[in-house]
This record gives structure tokens, C-alpha cells and sequence, in this order.
């Protein structure tokens, strides 16, 4: 049994992450939680056990509070992503990147992991870094690395400032107000996203890039439909037509190098993913 180093494990993903792993006799799990301290500091990493993989998840990610927050967001995004390929360095250990969305307002729909990067936020801009750091070791240190980019993940337990969790609470308030009712995500609800990670604990390669969604794009309005439909109630929607600076209007992940190189596809409707939510209630893949 091998060590599994998870890196924000106390964090939206890395909870659901920590469950799905829990069942495995495989590995034994390292839990990073805030709790160990901060991670752009040497000193936490030091106090890890040798692991033979890190699944690197902490991060800020709130990107409102990139622009206000950008020096801690550059600690915590960069270096503490540079002090986890140093941890990975010194124990010889693969690394499973976490990243983010970073195409911006796309060129092309759906967008390939070859597609133009487009930093439109300082949160993109430390997650980009962040990448090519990895390839940096990868490329002078032969550390295997593979960097997830996902689109927005969904699920249970979710903090309310995220798309369908404020949506849900706009719904309970009986009042759905909303400034760009045009908007479109790409959602990938948690159990996929999981999948996709441990999947990825098992593939050979020194470096990789790959996307991770559904694949498919959800209107606003799609959204609190489905909402409405499963609480069985229907409120109006108001949209207030607002554009902030460098809203990305539209996503859609192609996610055919994850399909064929992970063999993974997400296998929850953005339905059964919503019902979920509402009812909090975890669904994983087998």
C-alpha cells in the first residue's frame, strides 16, 4: 500500500475526493488539510510522509477575489504549487495538477487543450504560471506530472458563491434575479471530475494536459429551469442584462483526449447532478 499525498483536502473537491479514495486498498491517504499550514511555505511540505503521488487540489479559486487578493492568491496558487513539485522532486513522486479553465472567450467551441490561452483574470494568470512551473520540473527534473484543466465543478456541499448553489439559494428565496441570463457553462458535476482524478493516478505519461467537462454547454436559464422542474415549483426570472469586463460568455470543454487517454467520460445529466444538490446526496461512479 502506497501513500497518496492529497493537497487541499479539506476543500470542495478534495472532500469528495478523500471519500472516493477512502474505499480503495490500494493507497493509503495523506490528508492536507489548512490545518498542517500555509502551503507556500517549505516547512509544511516537510512535514509529509514520502508519498509515491501528490494530487495537488489547494487553491483560491474565487475569482472576484483574484483581483482584490492577487498577492495571496499568487502564494497560494504559485508557490505553493512550486513547493509541491519541490516535494515531488525530493521524493520522486508523480503529481496530479489540478488547474483551471483558462481558454477565456474561446476562438472555437468546443475547445481542445491545443486551444489559445486567454489570461482575463489574475486567478488565470496564477494557475497558467502555476502549469508552467510543472512542465519546467517535468521537463528538468523528469517529474511526471498531469494537469487537469476542469470546467465548473458541481455538487453537494458546495459554497454558496458558486454558480448552481447560488442559483438554488435564488430559488429558495422565491426571487431569481440574475445579470446575464445569456451566459453558458460548461458544468461537470463532482463524481465525474473524481473519476477523472483517479484515473489519472494510473496513467503513464511524463507529461500531460488534459481537459476535463461534459463537454456540453448549459444556458442560465437551462439551469434554474431544471432547478424548478425538480423542486416542482416556477418562479420568474428576471435578467438585469449585465456584462461585466471580460465575462466569458460561453465554455464547452472537448474532452476527447480524456476519453481516450484516461478512458473516462462523465456519466451524470446535468439533471440527476442538480438533484443531487438539492437533495445533498453524493453520487459515485463505480
Amino acid at each position: 500500500m502506497s501513500n497518496i499525498v492529497i493537497s487541499g483536502a479539506d476543500g470542495f473537491i478534495g472532500k469528495h475526493l478523500a471519500l472516493k479514495l477512502s474505499k480503495s486498498k490500494k493507497y493509503k491517504l495523506v490528508k492536507m488539510g489548512k490545518g498542517l499550514g500555509d502551503i507556500s511555505k517549505k516547512k509544511t511540505w516537510e512535514k509529509l510522509p514520502k508519498a509515491k503521488i501528490l494530487i495537488h487540489l489547494a487553491a483560491k479559486t474565487f475569482v472576484p477575489d483574484s483581483w482584490n487578493n492577487s498577492e495571496e492568491f499568487f502564494e497560494t496558487n504559485v508557490l505553493g504549487t512550486l513547493m509541491a513539485l519541490e516535494y515531488c522532486r525530493k521524493n520522486k513522486a508523480k503529481i496530479i495538477f489540478l488547474s483551471s479553465y483558462l481558454y477565456g472567450n474561446a476562438d472555437k467551441l468546443p475547445t481542445s487543450e491545443k486551444g489559445k490561452i486567454k489570461i482575463d483574470n489574475p486567478y488565470s494568470l496564477t494557475k497558467k504560471a502555476a502549469e508552467d512551473f510543472c512542465q519546467l520540473y517535468s521537463r528538468k527534473y523528469g517529474i511526471s506530472v498531469i494537469i487537469l484543466r476542469p470546467s465548473n465543478a458541481y455538487g453537494p456541499k458546495q459554497k454558496e458563491f458558486f454558480l448552481v448553489p447560488d442559483m438554488l439559494n435564488k430559488l429558495k428565496k422565491k426571487k431569481i434575479i440574475v445579470n446575464n441570463i445569456h451566459i453558458k457553462r460548461d458544468l461537470i458535476y463532482i463524481s465525474d471530475l473524481v473519476d477523472a482524478i483517479v484515473r489519472s493516478l494510473s496513467l503513464k505519461s511524463k507529461f500531460e494536459i488534459i481537459n476535463i467537462g461534459s463537454g456540453k454547454s448549459y444556458g442560465i436559464k437551462k439551469i434554474i429551469l431544471t432547478l424548478q422542474k425538480i423542486c416542482r415549483v416556477y418562479y420568474p426570472i428576471k435578467n438585469m442584462g449585465l456584462k461585466r469586463p471580460n465575462e466569458i460568455l460561453s465554455t464547452r470543454l472537448n474532452i476527447n483526449k480524456a476519453k481516450k487517454i484516461l478512458k473516462w467520460k462523465p456519466l451524470c445529466s446535468l439533471e440527476n447532478g442538480l438533484r443531487s444538490v438539492i437533495y445533498n446526496k453524493t453520487m459515485f461512479n463505480k
